[in-house]
């Protein structure tokens, strides 16, 4: 039977307009690399598509796949103090089950200057309605994730996608009081306004043909000014301090 990233490995490979939608984000991502001869580490590295990419980075996750370079917790990772030069995330950070002890073992094993780079779900007006009726993640907003103190077992599919969001934008200010002596935060966007939603991601069909991407790209641009209304991303940059 074909596994969830067999799976994602398969649609990456069919669908342009994805390909399309994510070659753009990893380029916003290459741009904001810490320049380094130190090692860059992809974590939740799932169907491998950015290594791709960037040939060089280390991809890593939980659950062992031919295409990875190393199978470890996130929570738990096994470096050195200070010896990564970049961190890079792409739909992971949501699915962990201690988001704040993962981000003090980034601040452990990253060098001072390297970055932590990670696009996540945001939960814009428009995107929650969009993904509470699309999407099978939930989002739950009631979680106080600086309050919690165990690494909880469980599935690593298992997920919640407001957890970008309680840190970094609902709880930012608990956020900063704890990390003021590690992270910098460079970046704190919000991004993707009508491509993503259109390619229907992993888990849908692709709402307009291929011919249409570029029209589509023109709109998400127009559609900039107002974000806060209708971004289905957030991109966050913390650098080592």
């Amino acid at each position: 039977m074909e596994t969830i990233l067999e799976k994602h490995k398969r649609i990456w490979e069919e669908k342009k307009i994805l390909r399309v939608v994510y070659s753009k984000w990893y380029s916003k991502i290459f741009s904001d690399l810490n320049e380094t001869t130190s090692k860059t580490v992809e974590l939740g590295a799932g169907s491998g598509n950015f290594k791709e990419f960037k040939p060089n980075v280390i991809s890593a996750d939980i659950d062992p796949h031919v295409w990875l370079d190393m199978v470890f917790d996130a929570h738990r990772m096994p470096f050195s103090n200070e010896t990564i030069g970049n961190i890079v995330m792409i739909d992971v950070l949501h699915h962990l089950s201690n988001p704040v002890k993962f981000l003090l073992e980034a601040g452990r094993v990253l060098e001072k200057g390297g970055k932590l780079i990670m696009l996540e779900p945001y939960p814009s007006p428009f995107s929650l309605q969009v993904y509470k009726r699309f999407h099978p993640e939930p989002f739950i907003m009631d979680e106080d994730y600086f309050d919690k103190v165990d690494i909880e077992s469980k599935n690593p599919w298992d997920s919640n996608q407001a957890i970008p969001y309680l840190i970094f934008f609902k709880d930012y200010e608990k956020f900063l009081r704890l990390f003021q002596h590690q992270f910098r935060v460079i970046k704190r966007q919000k991004l993707s306004f009508i491509l993503y939603p259109a390619s229907g991601g992993f888990e849908n069909k692709s709402l307009i043909p291929d011919f249409l991407i570029p029209i589509f790209q023109g709109i998400e641009w127009l559609l900039k000014p107002f974000r806060s209304l209708l971004a289905f991303r957030c991109y966050l940059v913390l650098e080592k301090v």
